[in-house]
């Protein structure tokens, strides 16, 4: 069991050690277990080699949390992505890289322009920093325990947990679904009534996404063989990670779907959590995992 980690991007160097010393305060009060504390320069737009420095940055500190078994590596996580939101909307990047299996919220301090000569400006530039942080992980928190009753209380009825790649391109609005709620702020009660009329395809009351593949979740009494990878696995570390944690939350590692095959020219070629996977012939269905996982 690891608890509630947060992760925060994007702090000016120059205010690193009064930022941490501060803030530091706040997660532990909050309850949260800080484990980085990332730089970047302030006017510097963020890149991709950024992200997957970041991204490899973060499964080194999740992977030193200590082994675990199948079942319970992970286990009640509930992990936080702080990021300092860019002028250029270069923090689109790490959103995208980070925002399936972490709950990305944006600290918008209004310090782009100001100094950060000498101790009394860097000191300023701190504090509206860290009070842009606070108020972004009190909202987080209230969203991530939203987001674990989806997850854990109504697994077979949430949009929340449907593979992204599998499903298709219409994952894209479940995605701007929780990146608007966190970006607007908006409170937990309006963001589950919003997640309940996405625009969809269902069908019998199932998830339907590309090529009419129909999702369809076990409850929690029901059979559920989903096996989610851990390190020692041959998977990338992306495959561990979005198999335990979506948006921040951990979920059950059996958890999948059975997804029925069509009797005639049925798909059968699936994109995999790291490589294309070809169900075989004799297979009517495909359980497919969160983390587009296919057994």
């Amino acid at each position: 069991m690891a608890g509630e980690l947060i992760v925060v991007v994007g702090v000016p160097p120059e205010i690193e050690q009064p930022f941490k010393a501060h803030f530091s305060k706040i997660t532990s009060a909050e309850g949260f277990q800080l484990k980085l504390v990332s730089t970047y320069h302030l006017h510097q737009p963020y890149t991709d080699e950024y992200a997957g420095d970041l991204y490899d940055e973060l499964v080194v500190i999740l992977k030193g949390l200590g082994s675990a078994s199948r079942e319970s590596l992970l286990a009640q996580t509930k992990l936080i992505l702080l990021l300092l939101q860019k002028p250029d909307a270069s923090h689109a990047l790490l959103v995208d890289r980070f925002g399936v299996e972490a709950f990305v919220a944006p600290m918008r301090p209004d310090v782009f322009d100001l100094p950060l000569a000498t101790g009394g400006q860097r000191g300023r530039v701190a504090g509206l920093t860290v009070r842009a942080a606070r108020r972004a992980i009190r909202h987080g928190r209230k969203m991530l325990f939203a987001i674990d009753e989806e997850l854990n209380g109504r697994e077979n009825k949430t949009c929340l947990l449907l593979p992204p790649k599998t499903f298709g391109k219409d994952f894209r609005s479940v995605l701007n679904r929780v990146q608007k709620a966190t970006t607007t702020r908006e409170d937990t009660a309006s963001f589950i009534r919003g997640l309940k009329v996405l625009s969809l395809d269902r069908q019998s009351g199932y998830y339907q996404g590309d090529g009419g593949l129909v999702f369809r979740s076990p409850s929690k009494s029901g059979p559920r063989h989903g096996l989610a990878p851990i390190w020692e696995d041959q998977h990338e570390p992306s495959c561990v990670l979005r198999g335990r944690l979506r948006f921040g939350v951990s979920y059950a590692p059996n958890f999948h779907y059975d997804c029925p095959l069509p009797p005639r020219r049925g798909r059968r070629r699936f994109p995999g959590c790291h490589s294309p996977y070809v169900l075989p012939s004799h297979r009517t269905h495909a359980n497919v995992a969160p983390n587009d996982g296919v057994r």
